[in-house]
């Protein structure tokens, strides 16, 4: 019984960090900040493709981890210049954004991907992103939460989750669709119980979700349709 409240004292503060954004510069991790420098380094020889892309783990930025290995993929194999965000960053990862896009290093797509809170937390960033003028070509959610409708500054939608139907009316631990609030954004909800994509899904949950490699490969597909490759023979 004891434990039970323990728990329960965790999942709150936890909470009370992600909705007032007390975390918001923070990396409880250990990992340090999250190199966002690289994604601003288009002359770098393996960055192929355009675009900035930003990749953010889920709960305090402990899990998701998968995140971390996505962001790599994209930045070395896919080519277009990407980076990993611990959850608690999302609020300097928005004002770092900003200040980028006004100095002129931001100028190719935006891409903002997330799983769980941290879908959650980059549709804030791309809010945020809405009052300072500045549009996002991708966003990207595996298995968000409890997402907030999605802003009509973001260019398109692509959500990929899993439902379960006899846990998901409880908010941790489980993915649902997105929604948007201008009808006109351009959303694609796949959920992996019930679509067909090609692969046997019924070994994915909300904590591997991220580290499939092929919900990675699927991912990857949609970011080189707004990354195009860049024309080096012009550089």
């Amino acid at each position: 019984m004891k434990m039970k409240y323990i728990l329960k004292a965790i999942f709150a503060a936890a909470f009370l960090i992600l909705i007032t954004g007390f975390g918001g510069c923070m990396d409880i991790t250990g990992r340090g900040r999250a190199p966002l420098e690289r994604t601003i380094e288009a002359d770098a020889p393996h960055h192929l493709r355009t675009g900035h892309v930003y990749c953010m783990r889920g709960w305090l930025g402990i899990f998701s981890t998968g995140m971390d290995a996505l962001a790599d993929k994209i930045d070395k194999t896919v080519g277009a210049p990407s980076a990993s965000v611990a959850n608690e960053e999302w609020m300097w990862l928005r004002k770092w954004i900003v200040e980028e896009y006004n100095k002129g290093t931001i100028k190719e797509p935006l891409v903002l991907l997330g799983h769980s809170w941290g879908a959650d937390d980059q549709i804030r960033v791309a809010k945020h992103l809405q009052n300072a003028n500045i549009s996002v070509d991708l966003l990207v959610l595996t298995d968000p939460v409890t997402p907030p409708p999605v802003p009509p500054n973001v260019k398109r939608v692509y959500c990929v989750y899993k439902s379960h139907p006899a846990t998901d009316a409880v908010p941790f631990w489980r993915g649902v669709p997105a929604a948007v609030e201008d009808p006109k954004t351009p959303l694609l909800n796949i959920d992996l119980r019930t679509a067909n994509v090609g692969f046997d899904t019924s070994g994915i949950t909300h904590i591997n979700i991220e580290k499939s490699d092929l919900v990675h490969n699927m991912v990857m597909e949609e970011i080189k349709k707004t990354c195009p490759l860049r024309d080096r023979a012009t550089r």
